[in-house]
């Protein structure tokens, strides 16, 4: 591994599809209240959940990534060019659950087919014109449409889910992500996702009435709107961005993207504009240790800052 590696940023790539969906409402071509009724038909069950309920995984629309099927199906074969329709296939007729929190792959694929019909355009060159190419972000692709050279810059992938068990401690395909899409598709490099970070949260994409909007928060525990997260109530999740009270680093704003072979973590510290930004090539179903260490980096970096100061401060 070495500082221009690149990694399968798993949801990390949901606030990218949150920032189109809020970009096209600035624009007036849509609303984050309009129901799926209005932009996708097909799905009649789901007719009356509204975007902002998908971008809050507050829809009640089962995961298709939970779904037996689906594992299985990938799990025989990672490298299987999954489309939208075979992914949505894993959940159709599935019934609707109680709109509370609970987080569903599923509510993110359906957020990506409403960017390619209200824009009229493919989800992939919405990102880039919009976000990739203006921020620079060169190491940044969606596969299939990727650099030639992106698959050697990824160290491997491996696995530790039960849930795949002919891939369990195995290696992955690097690049076969059409399994995660808008949900989770994206490729990035570390150095990428801190100027990504850094205009996410500085309000750079976004007017401010749609920034207010992508940081409204519920709050995972109870599923209620709330203000600001405390330690009682540690976890607040908004359009795809998740702001947490961190034991350590207090309150910031954080995301573990986790595909079936990487794990890739932000924190964004409000106060200082800080980011730390962690990578592994690896994934874990539980035991999760990434937001600890990051809770040691950001402790090792303040002491430091401390020990840089001049005395009399």
């Amino acid at each position: 591994m070495n500082s221009k590696a690149l990694w399968q940023i798993g949801s990390n790539t949901k606030a990218f599809t949150s920032v189109l969906l809020l970009q096209l409402e600035a624009e007036g071509k849509l609303s984050i209240r309009d129901k799926l009724g209005k932009w996708l038909p097909q799905y009649p069950a789901w007719r009356d959940v509204t975007i902002k309920q998908l971008l809050s995984m507050t829809s009640g629309i089962p995961s298709y990534t939970e779904q037996d099927a689906f594992l299985k199906d990938f799990d025989a074969n990672p490298s299987t060019r999954f489309t939208l329709e075979r992914l949505m296939s894993y959940v159709e007729g599935l019934p609707l659950g109680p709109a509370k929190y609970e987080y569903s792959n599923t509510n993110y694929l359906l957020a990506q087919m409403i960017v390619e019909r209200a824009s009229h355009d493919t989800y992939h060159e919405r990102l880039a014109e919009r976000i990739i190419e203006p921020l620079g972000m060169n190491d940044t692709c969606l596969p299939p449409d990727c650099p030639p050279d992106t698959a050697s810059r990824m160290p491997t992938p491996y696995s530790t889910h039960s849930d795949l068990p002919k891939h369990l401690n195995k290696s992955l395909p690097r690049l076969h992500l059409s399994w995660a899409q808008g949900a989770g598709g994206l490729v990035s490099s570390l150095r990428d996702m801190t100027a990504w970070d850094r205009a996410l949260y500085s309000g750079r994409l976004l007017p401010s009435a749609q920034q207010r909007e992508l940081e409204s928060l519920v709050s995972v525990k109870t599923s209620e709107p709330i203000e600001s997260v405390t330690a009682d109530d540690p976890m607040g999740f908004g359009l795809g961005v998740v702001k947490l009270a961190h034991p350590v680093a207090g309150t910031v704003w954080a995301y573990e993207g986790a595909t079936y072979g990487n794990r890739v973590l932000h924190m964004y510290f409000p106060k200082t504009g800080m980011i730390i930004a962690i990578a592994v090539n690896s994934a874990v179903g539980e035991g999760d240790t990434l937001p600890d260490l990051a809770g040691t980096v950001y402790k090792t970096l303040s002491a430091q800052k401390a020990q840089d100061l001049p005395r009399h401060q």
